[in-house]
């Protein structure tokens, strides 16, 4: 290969690095207040919600739109739709932003958007979930130089609640209620549920909404053992209508899965009585389950047999290795 093909070869290589149009991607931090609004609305009426935007990152284009969203599963998941549908009317009451219309926001500037909602007569009670979103526009171009084309957007969920006399209802049911155990036997139509003391117990506890309005459940799960008892509270949780949800414990515990409610400690050796009480607020019944298990230390129980074990070998070599008298 001659220099002159060699020369050809880096050229061609390096001149990304020297004519290159350099790029940027922009950061992107917003926030969006309220995180969370709940409301009452009769038929025929409206209110006004403010929300306050806020950007602490780069200059973008930015958007507010509302679009409706569904609970999905029931470890709190939700689908948001793409566009907006449903009875419910919103209008935004701003004089210089509109919704679905981009607008340039400026680093630390503070936004706010009045959303006039309003219920038209006749539709049917009951609760209807929005998504109040603000969204970034991607942009090609800042200054004649190539921008990073990034988006995001956060929202602030909108429960409303459609009710002509002020009172929602609250219908629920357990769905699920059960444990783990470390081992599980059947004995003809008994079904023995064996435990180890000494690790915790992973509980599931699921309630189902069969309601027009949104509940949010009170109660608590208890284990009964021993002559103990340990009670662990319920967290406060909205569970939507027509929807399910596994609730968690209160605090809730870092290391528990979504798909569990909680981990059990406190458990007695022999039988223990696990059960859930829960309501749904003043006046409302109380809806009870529980199940039981026979608690068992088997760790300690292990390590006592390899003990054992062990210490048989050692005994018996050591009688071997003795000598005999005679």
């Amino acid at each position: 290969m001659n220099i002159k093909k060699v020369i050809i070869i880096i050229a061609f290589i390096a001149a990304p690095y020297f004519f290159a149009i350099p790029s940027y991607a922009q950061q992107i931090t917003l926030s969006f207040d309220p995180p969370i609004v709940e409301t009452r609305i009769k038929p025929g009426k409206s209110i006004l919600v403010a929300y306050t935007a806020e950007n602490k990152g780069d200059p973008t284009p930015l958007q507010f739109l509302v679009r409706p969203f569904t609970p999905q599963g029931q470890t709190g998941s939700l689908s948001v739709g793409d566009t907006l549908e449903g009875p419910i009317i919103f209008s935004l009451e701003n004089t210089d932003v509109a919704f679905e219309k981009p607008f340039f926001f400026k680093s630390n500037e503070k936004r706010q958007a009045v959303i006039k909602i309003s219920v038209p007569e006749g539709i049917p009670e009951g609760d209807y979930y929005y998504m109040v979103l603000v969204e970034t526009v991607p942009s090609l171009s800042v200054g004649g130089q190539t921008t990073g084309v990034a988006s995001a957007s956060i929202g602030s969920p909108l429960l409303i609640s459609v009710t002509e006399t002020g009172v929602t209802e609250s219908k629920g049911v357990i769905s699920q209620f059960s444990i783990e155990p470390t081992y599980l036997f059947t004995f003809g139509k008994k079904v023995f549920r064996i435990v180890d003391t000494g690790l915790p117990l992973p509980v599931v506890l699921s309630i189902r909404n069969i309601g027009r309005n949104m509940i949010d459940p009170q109660g608590s799960i208890t284990i009964r053992g021993g002559g103990t008892t340990t009670s662990y509270e319920l967290l406060p949780q909205h569970i939507l209508s027509n929807s399910q949800r596994i609730v968690k414990t209160n605090p809730p515990q870092d290391n528990v899965p979504s798909s569990q409610t909680a981990y059990l400690s406190g458990l007695h050796l022999g039988k223990n009585t696990i059960s859930a009480s829960v309501s749904f607020g003043e006046n409302t019944s109380l809806l009870f389950a529980q199940t039981d298990c026979i608690g068992i230390p088997v760790r300690l129980f292990s390590l006592l047999f390899v003990a054992f074990c062990v210490g048989g070998v050692v005994i018996f070599f050591a009688q071997k290795r003795r000598p005999i008298k005679g």
